[in-house]
């Protein structure tokens, strides 16, 4: 067991290092001038542009500044934003609990509706509903998030009343002491702004969480349909036991093995999607800060925010990597 786990904490250093070399490289390759775009083109003198390349340090070699960016994030500093000087990792964690919270829930109504319409697909696996539930989910696994997240604004949001922006409507104060909207409104003495919160997360929670819906329905119903044809299976029909219990007790628990898998794969999917959902609903989150990042061309914010999220999505899939191979005892000698 030992060994499995070392195995599996050694191969995250050589992808971590690939990681800052590509983020680099990728965000230094963006055309535009950071100094031109922060100042103006106008009235910037040569004179000031050179002071200012010195003085963010973008005047040296380019492997001069990747060793540089390295030694900062050995020393847990991702460096200074070119756009307001503040320190990268400190904007980061304040904006981070907003697009936890989003991809949170995202993934929470996806977990229960998808695993509850594989089930019932695999079930009915010659019936209407399976191949009804199979379309659906190959449509929304297609569907592109901002052109979903358009129509229920146009189309949804009005008749039903719920907010197309933001994480609470503009009459609301609320002091953000933990940065999660619905614990600090939950605290709060605002009365309805609890409600008027769970109302701002439904549509993007909507957005985000349609894609790893449909995969997690796919994903149940094919590990359904592979276990209730298993021998253990048949064996309990034949002995008369109840049909929701072979299926719920004896056939799910071995069925989401495979799903618990795919989840930690979800976690970055939904990290990524929240670009595109943060800018179309006005989310102020990490996927709405890296847009402005890359408008702006702060370097300092860009190679910090996607080298931040890609550690978490390391993570996460590592832990769900390790409890596979706890689960699956099999999986300890590959």
């Amino acid at each position: 067991m030992f060994q499995f786990i070392l195995k599996r904490v050694l191969m995250v250093i050589p992808t971590f290092i690939a990681i800052t070399l590509i983020t680099f490289a990728l965000v230094h390759f963006i055309p535009g001038d950071p100094i031109e775009i922060r100042m103006g083109e106008r009235g910037l003198s040569p004179e000031v542009h050179q002071q200012m390349m010195e003085q963010l340090g973008l005047n040296r070699p380019l492997f001069e500044q990747y060793i540089s960016y390295i030694k900062g994030v050995l020393q847990g500093d991702l460096g200074r934003s070119f756009r307001n000087n503040e320190p990268v990792i400190q904007e980061f964690f304040t904006l981070f609990p907003a697009t936890v919270e989003l991809a949170f829930f995202a993934l929470l109504w996806s977990l229960i509706l998808g695993i509850s319409l594989g089930v019932i697909a695999a079930v009915k696996k010659e019936s209407w509903i399976s191949h009804t539930v199979t379309t659906l989910s190959l449509t929304g696994y297609s569907m592109p998030i901002f052109w979903w997240g358009l129509v229920l604004i146009l189309y949804i949001s009005t008749p039903l009343g719920l907010p197309a922006s933001g994480r609470l409507p503009s009459e609301y104060w609320i002091e953000a002491e933990t940065g999660f909207m619905l614990i600090d409104t939950w605290r709060s003495d605002e009365p309805g702004a609890f409600l008027a919160a769970i109302k701002s997360l439904i549509l993007p929670a909507i957005v985000l969480g349609t894609i790893p819906l449909a995969v997690i329905t796919r994903m149940t119903r094919s590990s359904m349909l592979e276990v209730l044809g298993e021998d253990y299976i048949r064996t309990a029909k034949a002995k008369g036991l109840n049909t929701t219990r072979i299926v719920i007790v004896h056939a799910l628990r071995n069925a989401l093995i495979p799903v618990v898998t795919v989840v930690g794969l979800i976690v970055g999917q939904l990290l990524s999607g929240a670009v595109l959902t943060e800018n179309i609903f006005s989310w102020p989150g990490i996927g709405k800060w890296i847009i402005d990042a890359i408008n702006s061309r702060d370097y300092p914010v860009l190679q910090g925010s996607v080298l931040i999220i890609a550690t978490i999505i390391i993570l996460v899939n590592l832990i769900v990597d390790l409890i596979y191979g706890i689960v699956n005892p099999r999986i300890r000698h590959t």
